[in-house]
């Protein structure tokens, strides 16, 4: 998922399916993690001027050795480990990226790696926080349920919730209460700089969240798999700029657009009104103030709960937050789709053929002024 313009932030998830092995008391068993991190969930919250550290992890044998390096290795040790030679040219560009550390002859990796007993705990806290959180948030949900029924727009709720709210209003509160890492191109960080974490193992089968957009106009897309391509054939619309200006004024009389894949995008109704929600931040409308509160919520769960010493890795204490929020983003969406406050649209499952089919991913936010 990643944001442009108002939130100028990215987030990158690269996630890779292992096949685990099969075990008569798996329940109670944790998954083994492969020696190597390339194989894990890496994610980078990050901005960039070159490219994200993921190239530099997946490069030659460079997982094993930030695998084989979390406790401190020298040279010698990580090739009796590995099995393999080690370059220095690995150990340079691992350096260089900020993924690995050096202590004399021991290297350390220096980045947070969470195992499975790590991510059993961390998720199984925010699994808790978000059963905590759900109640609260219930009456912020369905009024903003309430206010997309007003402009007919209903099948939009889910998109809303997770790619506006949780997956947006959430990441503005924690940066404004600087509890998430500031992000500088540097001389220190010139490649990129924001945080950088392993996990295993992965989510399967989670949305993500796509921004494209001109200075304070923003269309968020809710994205999964079977999906994601034709989004992306809108997002990389020749005319998609001046119909984002457009809808921004709710005005969506005739809009149509055509996408990067020729295929044709009709986005207004027979009334000539918007066919998806056009949010605008300002305390008039009122998904924005029920979503700000519902960020705010989660936003001082993860305040008041300090993950950092779980996490390890030498994270920061505004690393664990970010670390910590990314997790219950997922939990709190798996209450609220359980309690059926809202319903996931099938076409993140299925796939669709049709572009009207994908209008209900799709959200529009306006920048107050």
């Amino acid at each position: 998922m990643h944001w442009s313009d108002r939130r100028s932030i990215v987030l990158f998830v690269s996630s890779v399916i292992c096949l685990l092995p099969g075990s008569t008391i798996a329940a109670q068993q944790r998954p083994m993690p492969p020696p190597d991190i390339s194989k894990w969930d890496l994610i980078c919250f990050c901005i960039t001027s070159v490219n994200t550290p993921h190239f530099a992890v997946r490069a030659d044998t460079n997982g094993q050795i930030l695998y084989y390096a979390q406790n401190g290795a020298t040279k010698a040790q990580l090739e009796q480990a590995m099995g393999a030679r080690v370059l220095m040219s690995q150990l340079d560009l691992l350096q260089d990226w900020r993924l690995l550390k050096r202590d004399g002859e021991v290297y350390i990796t220096n980045i947070p790696v969470l195992g499975p007993e790590k991510v059993g705990e961390l998720r199984q806290q925010m699994k808790n926080l978000a059963g905590q959180i759900a109640p609260e948030i219930r009456p912020e949900v369905q009024k903003i349920a309430k206010e997309l029924q007003v402009r007919n727009l209903s099948d939009h709720l889910y998109s809303v919730l997770f790619s506006y709210v949780l997956d947006g209003l959430t990441w503005d509160q924690l940066r404004s209460s600087k509890a998430i890492p500031e992000m500088r191109i540097t001389a220190d960080h010139p490649f990129w700089d924001g945080t950088f974490w392993a996990l295993y193992p992965n989510r399967s089968a989670e949305p993500g969240t796509n921004s494209t957009g001109p200075d304070g106009i923003a269309l968020l897309m809710t994205w999964t798999d079977p999906v994601l391509k034709q989004l992306q054939a809108l997002q990389d619309a020749p005319r998609l700029t001046s119909m984002l200006q457009q809808a921004a004024k709710e005005d969506c009389r005739n809009l149509s657009i055509e996408d990067a894949e020729h295929k044709q995008w009709t986005l207004s109704g027979p009334d000539g009104a918007c066919i998806f929600p056009v949010i605008h931040e300002n305390a008039s409308d009122a998904i924005y103030t029920a979503g700000e509160k519902i960020a705010e919520r989660i936003a001082r769960a993860v305040l008041e709960n300090d993950q950092q010493k779980l996490i390890g890795g030498g994270a920061t204490v505004q690393q664990a937050h970010l670390t910590a929020a990314h997790e219950l983003m997922w939990e709190v969406l798996d209450v609220v789709v359980r309690e059926g406050m809202v319903q996931a649209p099938s076409v993140l499952r299925s796939g669709a053929s049709a572009t009207s089919s994908l209008v209900p991913l799709l959200v529009v936010t306006v920048q107050n002024p």
